[in-house]
């Protein structure tokens, strides 16, 4: 097996701060106090009312039991943060999703950009490259870009949190927080691996700083340095292979297609003779034989399958229409299996580097200087497949292999390829025309994405006359470089025009065993060094940010006591910029002699997507107030006291005017042990940038043509419409639109905290918390969709029109016309492109609940145990279907589409359902004894459901629940020559469980694709 026996690694935590957590006492606690150790949440310093808020906190101790090296593997473990849709993982084609070192960050799963993500309370910069969901760009943080070592705590705010961050924090709010102040310097090293895998990462951390002037200031510097190895499919036997149907052989849903995942596109071509620049109107003919279609369609196959009409050599031959790659057919065996041969990358090679700086000095007494200076850098290198044709690629009929050319070239030498005994085709030759085809001799795309991201902050607090105040100034930015390979079209077009063995040759197919994603039989060394090309696309993000904060626990008093406020303001400039590559962004087009038309791209199989800005100006105002209600001193009964915080924020967006949101919170102490708390916010989220800028962009799709399953219906071709198979390779363009309006959310939540004091000592301390929380959503961005656009242009035209504006078909050939024959039904061509804009779509509802049990105990002669348990149930999530489809419904329950036509997003519920599990847990149970510490975590994953994967009877395939363990065992060295040195050994996944089974091997955005992972750290401190 891959990677030999059990290796180790480490976990990197700085040992600073496992230093001081393992020597720590919980200090004491009065009985009488819920004390809150939160800093997201309010901004009255000593507010009792963040005791009113819904907040996880991830300790240091919590952080090394996860084994976690970044802040994807950390946030993962929380079970109240959603899916990663944005994960290394994703195997995009191409630059237009977001690759390389990048993870999201998505709380409830409510959607990308939900969540606002900060570091030491204040906002990060948003990743710069978007990843399209249902073609929408969606923005999000890059957890990745977190280290794990040198973090404190990780505080989660599980609710809308509008009124004191922005409104733009529907979900809740990520609080980061870092070690400072240390006075020393302690550093580790660990080295890890995935058993079974190529997957090796050597993870080496500083922490180090120093006080100055007798402790008025100090310098803090954490440096993280990771270096981690690629993962091959090969690794793992549910990524080996793309035909993921061996998996599910002996189930209900072994006969279902859908797990098959190779490409449709392949290096075996489907071709249509030209006769000028319109495809022929009769059949080719050798020696009066038809040997294409009507209107020319032909294919190259190997000669060993049925269907072969012309043989070419090579154990290559030409047959009639297109290659019959479905089923059972032989053909099949012949789609582009990417993972075969490794040809792609599971997860991509990585090498990262983060440091953060930080210092404060006081400048008095009550004024405190304090900066930030962060730097994160990150370059990844991944494999992934080859370009395609997304349209079909002119062949003059000067092509040296094309075998309908010439009978002599221009310098008279004889055609050795042309076909003999063609009786149609003039002794010039004819050009033709190529699609479904994958350039698969240029071997694998080599991607290498490299991003940085800078943090730049200085700022001012202290107190004055009884009143804490803070202010800064950050400026931070990201910025993202992809560059992948790529084949130029206009390079191409001349490569394919030669009348030499230098050019390039479409007609050689590719392994004739189908062997994956290589080509056994390549076009020449000249032909792809001419032709191919390095695509760039450059993104930037920034957030200038400028705030000023006041606040006092006791501004004046009331009949319950002090009443405190905060008051503040934030000033923000928020700038996008995507550069995209001459060849992608329409400043060099491509035109081809032979269809006569222009392509905008010159990329092949990339669509035009042009370059972008924007920017946007937010000027924000925010009052806070805590309020005392009840006092304990006013012996109302069962209400020992009552607090209350009212918050309300104003924001005026440069681009989307102004808004303002409202917050409500409640703590009712019952007694010393029981609290109850609620809270109602209100929540605003501006569109991002990418989808109001005012223009369209194209990306690669498919859609089945229902008009023309309907006439394969009306002829009788098709008697069940679930097997139409007409499927087509479309454009699909989508507008951006400046007429966007805002979405917004409100968001509720009501808890109980018990703290039941009273039991024995010998118990330990408890804390027991329960909440149930709500979000409501309107106004969500989205599209109408693909196949919904294709419906309405199915639906106008059996009803007589001309077809959907918005559908671009070519010009009906003969073989068309054919087909629609007897059939009542306007012939028309094969769709090209489809066009759609952004728009406010449907609402959206989550809501659930949160358990959380807290335990603490410290004996004499056993240690101290700390542990905890975190449980999020989800029993709610609803979308309204697309407001923009009831005409379809409509004609779909009268008979006038097919009753089986498919419609998207008509689906309300969702729970459980793309990713969404119902229930998710994460428990931490820490040990300490001298020099040993313990940690042991575990997190469950719920089942989720497949809709795309379905039995016979409906039933969509179940993606299993999963709980993995994960531990470590920590020793500490306390002699001479081993001052305070330490040793590490753990792991993630002990019991080596690799992920469920889903239709695409296993489900990125939930779990990682391999097994146990072991490693070990050492550690020692200055």
């Amino acid at each position: 097996m891959k990677g030999g026996p059990l290796l180790c690694s480490v976990t990197m935590l700085s040992a600073a701060i496992s230093t001081a957590y393992a020597q720590q006492a919980p200090a004491p606690e009065k009985p009488d106090q819920m004390q809150s150790v939160t800093v997201v949440g309010s901004s009255i310093k000593g507010s009792r009312i963040t005791t009113a808020l819904p907040v996880t906190v991830v300790t240091a101790d919590e952080i090394a039991a996860t084994g976690a090296v970044d802040g994807d593997d950390l946030l993962r473990t929380v079970p109240q943060l959603g899916d990663v849709f944005f994960n290394p993982t994703n195997q995009a084609q191409t630059s237009n999703t977001a690759r390389g070192d990048v993870s999201s960050v998505d709380l409830r799963g409510a959607g990308l950009g939900d969540t606002l993500v900060m570091l030491n309370g204040r906002r990060l910069v948003t990743h710069p490259t978007s990843n399209g969901n249902n073609t929408v760009p969606l923005i999000t943080y890059n957890s990745s870009a977190i280290p794990a070592a040198g973090l404190q705590s990780v505080e989660v705010l599980m609710e809308g949190a509008g009124a004191i961050y922005g409104s733009d924090a529907v979900a809740g709010v990520v609080n980061t927080i870092t070690k400072t102040n240390f006075n020393g310097l302690t550093g580790s090293v660990q080295y890890g691996t995935a058993e079974n895998t190529n997957r090796h990462e050597v993870n080496t951390n500083l922490f180090g700083g120093r006080n100055f002037k007798d402790g008025r200031g100090n310098v803090s510097l954490s440096l993280s340095i990771l270096n981690r190895t690629r993962q091959n499919p090969s690794d793992m036997p549910f990524t080996a292979n793309q035909d993921k149907r061996p998996l599910f052989a002996g189930t209900p849903w072994a006969n279902s297609g859908a797990p098959d995942g190779r490409g449709g596109q392949s290096s075996w071509i489907n071709g249509s003779v030209f006769n000028g620049t319109r495809q022929v109107t009769s059949a080719i003919k050798q020696n009066g034989t038809n040997i294409t279609t009507a209107a020319g369609a032909f294919h190259i196959q190997p000669n060993t399958y049925a269907g072969c009409l012309v043989q070419l050599g090579n154990n290559l031959c030409l047959g009639s229409g297109g290659n019959n790659q479905n089923g059972n057919a032989p053909g099949n065996i012949l789609r582009y299996n990417n993972a075969a041969n490794d040809y792609i990358t599971v997860a991509p090679s990585i090498h990262r580097q983060n440091a953060l700086l930080t210092g404060h000095f006081d400048l008095t007494d009550n004024d405190t200087v304090y900066g930030e200076l962060g730097l994160y850098h990150a370059v990844a290198h991944t494999l992934t497949t080859q370009p395609t044709s997304l349209v079909a690629v002119g062949v003059p009929a000067s092509n040296y292999y094309n075998p309908f050319g010439p009978v002599t070239f221009a310098d008279g030498t004889p055609n050795p390829n042309r076909i003999p005994g063609l009786t149609n085709v003039p002794a010039s030759g004819l050009p033709l025309t190529f699609t479904n085809y994958r350039f698969n001799d240029y071997g694998p795309d080599h991607i290498d994405v490299t991003n940085y991201q800078y943090r730049y902050l200085v700022g001012l607090k202290g107190a004055r006359n009884g009143w804490d105040y803070d202010t800064g100034l950050l400026y931070t930015y990201a910025t993202a470089e992809d560059l992948s390979d790529g084949v130029d079209s206009n390079a191409l077009y001349k490569q394919l025009a030669l009348s030499t063995p230098d050019a390039y040759n479409p007609f050689n197919g590719s392994c004739i065993d189908g062997s994956g994603g290589g080509d056994c039989n390549p076009s020449s060394k000249a032909a792809i060094d001419a032709t191919k090309i390095r695509i760039a696309r450059r993104s930037r993000t920034g957030l200038l940010l400028a705030d000023f904060k006041l606040s006092r626990p006791d501004l004046f008093n009331t009949w319950a006591g002090p009443v405190g406020v905060a008051v503040g303001t934030e000033l923000r400039r928020e700038t996008q910029r995507d550069d995209r590559d001459p060849h992608v962004n329409g400043s060099m087009p491509f035109y081809d002699a032979v269809t006569g038309l222009t392509q905008p791209s010159s990329a092949t199989g990339v669509n035009v997507t042009p370059s972008s800005s924007g920017s946007r100006r937010v000027a924000g105002a925010f009052l806070e107030l805590a309020v005392p209600l009840v006092s304990e001193g006013m012996n109302i009964p069962l209400v020992q006291s009552l607090n209350m915080q009212v918050a309300g924020r104003y924001e005026h967006y440069s681009d989307f005017g102004s808004v303002s949101k409202p917050k409500l919170a409640l703590a009712w102490d019952v007694n010393n042990y029981i609290r109850f708390r609620g809270s109602y916010s209100e929540g605003f989220k501006a569109p991002n940038l990418e989808t109001t800028a005012d223009y369209s962009y194209g990306r690669a799709s498919s859609v089945t043509d229902y008009y023309k399953c309907e006439a394969d219906v009306r002829a009788g071709r098709l008697t069940n419409w679930n097997n139409c198979g007409r499927g087509v390779g479309v454009r699909y363009f989508i507008s951006g639109n400046p007429q966007l309006g805002p979405e917004t959310s409100n968001t509720s939540n009501i808890g109980i905290v018990l703290r039941p004091d009273f039991l024995p000592e010998a118990l330990g301390r408890f804390t027991v918390t329960l909440d149930r929380w709500r979000i409501n959503q309107t106004g969500i961005v989205g599209v109408l969709g693909l196949s919904n656009v294709t419906a309405n242009d199915y639906l106008d035209r059996v009803n007589g029109g001309a077809g959907d504006p918005r559908i671009v078909r070519a010009e009906p050939n003969a073989d068309d016309i054919a087909a629609f024959a007897g059939t009542n039904l306007k012939p028309v061509g094969n769709i090209l492109d489809v066009k759609d804009t952004f728009l406010n779509l449907q609402p959206q509802k989550i809501s659930g609940y949160d358990f959380n049990l807290i335990w603490r105990k410290k004996t004499a002669g056993w240690g101290s145990f700390d542990g905890n348990i975190n449980v999020a149930y989800m029993d709610r999530y609803t979308q309204l279907p697309l407001s923009g489809i009831a005409n379809l419904l409509e004609a779909r329950t009268a008979g006038i589409l097919n009753p089986a036509l498919p419609l998207a997003d008509l689906e309300n519920n969702r729970l459980r359902n793309y990713g969404k599990p119902a229930n998710k847990v994460a428990f931490n149970m820490t040990w300490k004894l001298r020099d040993w510490q313990v940690g042991v975590s575990a997190n469950y994953i719920g089942s989720v459901l497949e809709p795309g994967l379905l039995a016979d009877d409906g039933t969509p395939w179940e993606v299993d629940n999963q709980t993995l363990v994960n531990g470590y065992v920590q020793y500490r060295f306390s002699n001479a020559w081993l001052k305070d040195a330490r040793i590490k050994l753990g792991g993630r996944n002990l019991f080596d469980k690799l992920p469920p089974l889903a239709q695409g091997g296993y489900n990125g955005g939930l779990y990682n694709p391999y097994g146990r992972y072991l490693y070990l750290n050492l550690s020692n401190s200055f």
